[in-house]
Protein backbone atom coordinates (compact mmCIF):
# COMPACT_ATOMS: atom_id res chain seq x y z
CA UNK A 1 0.00 0.00 0.00
CA UNK A 2 1.12 3.51 -0.57
CA UNK A 3 3.05 5.57 2.31
CA UNK A 4 3.01 9.47 2.50
CA UNK A 5 6.14 11.42 3.84
CA UNK A 6 4.44 11.57 6.97
CA UNK A 7 3.90 8.20 8.01
CA UNK A 8 7.29 7.68 6.79
CA UNK A 9 9.10 10.45 9.16
CA UNK A 10 7.43 8.82 11.94
CA UNK A 11 8.70 5.35 10.74
CA UNK A 12 12.16 6.69 11.17
CA UNK A 13 11.86 7.81 14.88
CA UNK A 14 12.37 11.46 13.67
CA UNK A 15 8.82 12.39 14.54
CA UNK A 16 8.19 13.95 18.22
CA UNK A 17 5.37 15.65 20.26
CA UNK A 18 5.17 17.45 23.54
CA UNK A 19 2.37 18.17 26.22
CA UNK A 20 1.05 19.20 29.29
CA UNK A 21 -1.28 17.30 29.70
CA UNK A 22 -4.13 19.82 29.60
CA UNK A 23 -2.57 21.13 32.67
CA UNK A 24 -3.00 25.10 32.30
CA UNK A 25 -0.07 27.56 32.76
CA UNK A 26 -0.95 30.75 34.17
CA UNK A 27 0.89 34.27 32.39
CA UNK A 28 2.08 37.15 33.90
CA UNK A 29 -1.28 39.54 35.27
CA UNK A 30 -0.86 41.72 32.38
CA UNK A 31 1.19 40.92 29.43
CA UNK A 32 -0.18 43.81 27.23
CA UNK A 33 3.60 44.22 25.55
CA UNK A 34 6.08 41.85 23.74
CA UNK A 35 8.58 40.60 26.28
CA UNK A 36 11.56 39.31 25.43
CA UNK A 37 12.49 38.08 29.13
CA UNK A 38 8.86 36.90 29.44
CA UNK A 39 7.86 34.63 26.50
CA UNK A 40 4.76 31.99 26.06
CA UNK A 41 6.83 29.48 25.41
CA UNK A 42 10.85 28.91 24.09
CA UNK A 43 12.42 25.57 22.06
CA UNK A 44 15.73 25.35 22.13
CA UNK A 45 17.57 22.69 20.30
CA UNK A 46 19.87 21.49 22.57
CA UNK A 47 22.61 19.67 20.28
CA UNK A 48 26.00 21.42 19.45
CA UNK A 49 27.27 21.69 15.62
CA UNK A 50 29.36 19.55 14.03
CA UNK A 51 28.67 15.41 14.13
CA UNK A 52 25.32 14.02 15.27
CA UNK A 53 24.18 17.30 15.52
CA UNK A 54 20.62 17.63 14.33
CA UNK A 55 17.59 20.35 13.51
CA UNK A 56 14.20 20.77 14.31
CA UNK A 57 11.42 21.48 11.80
CA UNK A 58 8.41 23.09 13.12
CA UNK A 59 5.08 21.17 12.46
CA UNK A 60 2.40 22.87 14.39
CA UNK A 61 1.51 24.06 17.74
CA UNK A 62 -1.33 24.04 19.28
CA UNK A 63 -2.42 26.35 22.84
CA UNK A 64 -5.67 26.85 24.73
CA UNK A 65 -7.26 28.55 26.99
CA UNK A 66 -8.22 26.52 30.36
CA UNK A 67 -8.89 29.41 32.71
CA UNK A 68 -10.20 32.71 31.88
CA UNK A 69 -8.16 36.04 32.93
CA UNK A 70 -9.56 38.94 33.47
CA UNK A 71 -9.76 42.09 30.40
CA UNK A 72 -8.00 39.76 27.97
CA UNK A 73 -10.08 39.98 24.23
CA UNK A 74 -7.71 38.91 21.55
CA UNK A 75 -3.88 37.89 21.18
CA UNK A 76 -1.09 39.03 19.18
CA UNK A 77 1.90 36.74 18.67
CA UNK A 78 5.50 38.06 17.75
CA UNK A 79 8.59 35.06 16.90
CA UNK A 80 12.11 35.24 17.03
CA UNK A 81 14.85 33.00 16.35
CA UNK A 82 18.04 33.49 19.37
CA UNK A 83 20.92 31.76 20.39
CA UNK A 84 20.10 32.68 24.07
CA UNK A 85 19.24 29.76 26.74
CA UNK A 86 15.89 29.62 28.52
CA UNK A 87 15.72 28.66 32.46
CA UNK A 88 12.35 27.88 34.50
CA UNK A 89 9.16 27.86 33.45
CA UNK A 90 6.70 24.47 33.07
CA UNK A 91 9.79 21.90 31.29
CA UNK A 92 7.93 19.50 28.80
CA UNK A 93 9.10 16.17 27.99
CA UNK A 94 9.10 15.69 24.53
CA UNK A 95 7.70 11.68 23.30
CA UNK A 96 8.47 10.15 20.08
CA UNK A 97 4.97 8.79 18.44
CA UNK A 98 6.73 5.87 16.94
CA UNK A 99 5.87 3.46 19.75
CA UNK A 100 8.58 0.94 18.26
CA UNK A 101 11.38 3.92 18.64
CA UNK A 102 12.59 5.32 21.93
CA UNK A 103 15.24 7.90 20.22
CA UNK A 104 15.86 11.03 23.02
CA UNK A 105 15.14 14.24 21.41
CA UNK A 106 16.84 17.32 21.12
CA UNK A 107 14.14 19.80 21.65
CA UNK A 108 13.99 21.10 25.16
CA UNK A 109 10.56 23.00 25.73
CA UNK A 110 9.73 25.51 28.20
CA UNK A 111 6.35 27.24 28.79
CA UNK A 112 5.98 30.75 30.21
CA UNK A 113 10.09 30.62 30.87
CA UNK A 114 12.08 33.68 32.56
CA UNK A 115 15.78 33.86 32.80
CA UNK A 116 16.12 34.84 29.33
CA UNK A 117 16.47 38.06 27.44
CA UNK A 118 17.05 38.71 23.24
CA UNK A 119 21.09 38.56 22.14
CA UNK A 120 22.52 40.81 19.23
CA UNK A 121 22.02 37.63 17.04
CA UNK A 122 18.66 37.49 17.14
CA UNK A 123 16.06 37.43 14.69
CA UNK A 124 12.72 38.02 14.19
CA UNK A 125 10.73 36.26 11.93
CA UNK A 126 6.97 37.13 12.63
CA UNK A 127 6.92 40.65 13.82
CA UNK A 128 3.42 40.78 14.97
CA UNK A 129 0.77 38.13 14.50
CA UNK A 130 -3.00 38.49 15.37
CA UNK A 131 -3.90 34.75 16.19
CA UNK A 132 -7.43 35.71 18.17
CA UNK A 133 -9.28 38.89 16.56
CA UNK A 134 -10.55 41.29 19.55
CA UNK A 135 -13.64 40.01 20.79
CA UNK A 136 -16.71 41.94 21.86
CA UNK A 137 -16.15 39.71 25.71
CA UNK A 138 -13.07 38.30 27.28
CA UNK A 139 -11.37 35.33 25.93
CA UNK A 140 -13.47 32.17 27.82
CA UNK A 141 -12.10 28.74 28.58
CA UNK A 142 -11.36 26.78 25.40
CA UNK A 143 -10.70 29.57 23.24
CA UNK A 144 -7.63 28.02 20.99
CA UNK A 145 -5.05 28.85 18.68
CA UNK A 146 -3.52 26.19 16.35
CA UNK A 147 -0.64 27.44 14.23
CA UNK A 148 0.56 25.01 11.04
CA UNK A 149 4.37 25.73 9.99
CA UNK A 150 5.16 25.59 5.89
CA UNK A 151 4.82 22.93 4.32
CA UNK A 152 2.50 22.15 1.09
CA UNK A 153 -0.27 21.84 3.14
CA UNK A 154 -0.32 24.95 4.86
CA UNK A 155 -3.64 26.30 4.47
CA UNK A 156 -4.94 29.80 4.90
CA UNK A 157 -6.34 31.28 8.61
CA UNK A 158 -9.73 30.97 9.74
CA UNK A 159 -11.71 31.57 12.83
CA UNK A 160 -14.82 29.60 14.02
CA UNK A 161 -16.99 30.14 17.20
CA UNK A 162 -18.79 28.02 19.43
CA UNK A 163 -20.87 28.25 22.59
CA UNK A 164 -19.23 27.36 25.76
CA UNK A 165 -21.06 27.34 29.18
CA UNK A 166 -21.17 31.12 29.74
CA UNK A 167 -19.30 32.68 27.41
CA UNK A 168 -18.19 32.46 23.77
CA UNK A 169 -14.73 30.78 23.10
CA UNK A 170 -13.24 31.28 19.35
CA UNK A 171 -10.73 28.41 17.33
CA UNK A 172 -8.44 29.95 15.37
CA UNK A 173 -6.47 28.24 12.89
CA UNK A 174 -2.98 30.00 10.79
CA UNK A 175 -0.72 29.28 8.17
CA UNK A 176 2.91 30.30 9.52
CA UNK A 177 6.48 30.22 7.25
CA UNK A 178 8.27 27.04 7.88
CA UNK A 179 10.86 27.39 10.83
CA UNK A 180 13.78 24.95 11.24
CA UNK A 181 15.59 25.66 14.86
CA UNK A 182 19.00 24.75 13.76
CA UNK A 183 21.61 23.39 16.64
CA UNK A 184 22.39 25.67 19.64
CA UNK A 185 18.98 27.81 18.44
CA UNK A 186 15.95 28.59 19.96
CA UNK A 187 12.85 30.13 19.23
CA UNK A 188 10.69 32.33 21.22
CA UNK A 189 7.17 33.22 21.05
CA UNK A 190 6.18 36.09 23.05
CA UNK A 191 2.73 37.19 23.44
CA UNK A 192 0.72 39.98 23.77
CA UNK A 193 -2.90 39.40 25.61
CA UNK A 194 -4.95 43.02 24.80
CA UNK A 195 -6.08 44.77 27.89
CA UNK A 196 -5.54 41.49 30.30
CA UNK A 197 -5.05 42.99 33.72
CA UNK A 198 -5.20 39.46 35.74
CA UNK A 199 -3.54 35.80 34.42
CA UNK A 200 -4.57 33.75 32.22
CA UNK A 201 -4.01 29.92 31.55
CA UNK A 202 -3.17 27.73 28.69
CA UNK A 203 -2.10 24.57 27.93
CA UNK A 204 -0.09 23.51 24.95
CA UNK A 205 0.81 20.69 22.34
CA UNK A 206 3.36 20.73 20.07
CA UNK A 207 4.42 18.56 16.99
CA UNK A 208 8.23 18.90 15.17
CA UNK A 209 10.16 16.26 12.87
CA UNK A 210 14.11 16.22 14.02
CA UNK A 211 17.23 15.19 11.20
Amino acid sequence: MPINRAVAVVDSGSYFTANNAATGVATAAAPTAYSDTAPFCVITNSTGSGTGSKSIYLDWIRFYETAAGTGGVGMLLKMQLDTTVATGGTLLVPKSTNSNDGSASVAVIRLLPTGIAASGAVRVIIGNKNVIPTQTTPLAVNTEVYLKFGGADAFQSFQTNGTAVTALFSQNAHAMPPVVIGPGSALSIQHNITTQSAASSWAFEFGWVEA
